[in-house]
């Protein structure tokens, strides 16, 4: 109806007020602008401005788009939204342009590194006019996107959390670095802590939070090492005490773009191997003997094979022979137990009980054995950082003579 009711006004109108019965629309660019930017790709939002200045109604334009990346044509495509513009209205019409990364990057691949890239945008709308015949109006943009870039791993740190003669648990922090204008997804991260070149633990872990844009986001990787599994997993190390170490590891970025690349670090260090002190009863000896007080001198001998000194917090004890006790208390004075060696602690101390006197100079005189219980606590303690002290029970049983 509108095109029958414009032919009619064209039949009495001449060519010279043809302009006064019909006028072309009037189109710009409104703008270009990026959206939906994230890991997979963005759009490239382009608006064209369409004025129709006419009393009547006017078809929708088609409009032929073209992207170019770095000069080079990478995409094309169209949009004919088949509906009419408005008499005397004004629409602003969106030409979104899709951008994949994977995309790109199988069209450009040295794009690949780079953290921005050029483009432009060609847009033709195309109006099919009655009695005018077509009109085009051309327009183009030119701008830059931003290029998806991998992670990196870095600063990396090693740290003894906690240490005891059992087991040494580990703290590795690496940063993730996401140089993007975008969040990217929580990476999954793969290690292997290798002992003298050889792997002993496997496993991965996930961090607990999407990378934040252009920020570093720390992740923790904690492992225990138990000395009893290592040792049985490789027993040469039974007489070492240190050996080296290493994390290595591989992230994977869950980007379709960069699929099957991974970020990679090692961790170095050198892990401290442990071995729990041990005590032994090294007998008991009579130094005086008279008829109203026997002297005795109990020794203890504990045994350090590790590579730094330790010294004596606590030594609780009690002592009984033939089911009296005979001697208990806390060893004062202890000497230092040194590193890699055998130290032997002495205590003296006396019995004046008129009673157990001439028992135990009986026991002494006849040579009999004597039944005897030792038995208490040790807690050895260590200048080492993040080392737990040593604690540990001891109950020694057994016969022995007591000699003058």
């Amino acid at each position: 109806m509108a095109a029958a009711a414009l032919f009619a006004a064209l039949v009495f109108t001449t060519c010279q007020s043809l302009s006064s019965v019909f006028q072309e629309p009037r189109l710009s660019l409104h703008s270009v602008e990026l959206a939906d930017i994230s890991f997979t790709g963005a759009t490239v939002l382009c608006k064209v401005n369409v004025e129709n200045p006419n009393a009547i109604s006017i078809p929708f334009p088609e409009i032929n788009w073209e992207f170019y990346v770095n000069t080079n044509s990478f995409i094309n495509g169209k949009i004919n939204a088949g509906r009419s513009i408005k008499a005397r209205g004004t629409t602003v019409v969106e030409v979104p342009v899709g951008l994949n990364y994977l995309e790109v990057f199988n069209t450009f691949n040295s794009l690949k590194g780079s953290r921005q890239a050029d483009y432009k945008v060609s847009l033709a709308a195309k109006f099919v006019l009655p009695v005018l015949g077509d009109k085009v109006w051309n327009f183009e943009h030119e701008g830059t996107f931003p290029v998806l870039q991998l992670p990196r791993l870095s600063a990396p740190s090693m740290k003894m959390d906690k240490i005891d003669f059992t087991k040494a648990e580990l703290l590795f922090t690496v940063n993730v670095e996401n140089p993007n204008v975008f969040e990217l997804p929580a990476p999954s991260i793969a290690y292997d802590y290798l002992v003298n070149n050889n792997s002993f633990i496997k496993s991965s872990i996930k961090a607990a939070a999407p990378l934040a844009a252009a920020a570093l986001t720390p992740v923790a990787v904690r492992l225990t090492v138990n000395y009893a599994d290592l040792y049985r997993t490789f027993q040469s190390l039974r007489n070492s005490g240190e050996v080296p170490g290493l994390l290595s590891l591989k992230s994977d970025f869950a980007l379709p773009a960069f699929a099957g690349e991974t970020g990679s670090l090692e961790i170095p260090g050198s892990l401290p191997l442990l071995k729990a002190p041990s005590i032994s009863f090294a007998g008991l000896s009579v130094q005086n003997l008279s008829l109203t007080k026997i002297d005795f001198e109990i020794v203890w001998e504990i045994e350090n094979n590790n590579n730094f000194a330790m010294s004596v917090k606590d030594f609780s004890y009690t002592l009984a022979v033939n089911n009296t006790q005979w001697a208990g208390g806390n060893v004062s004075g202890a000497p230092q137990i040194g590193a890699n060696r055998k130290t032997r602690i002495p205590l003296a101390f006396s019995v004046s009980s008129l009673s157990m006197v001439r028992d135990i100079t009986e026991i002494i005189t006849r040579g009999t054995d004597v039944a005897y219980v030792c038995s208490g606590n040790l807690s050895l303690g260590a200048a080492l950082p993040a080392l737990d002290d040593f604690g540990s029970p001891f109950n020694f049983t057994g016969t022995t003579r007591l000699r003058k």
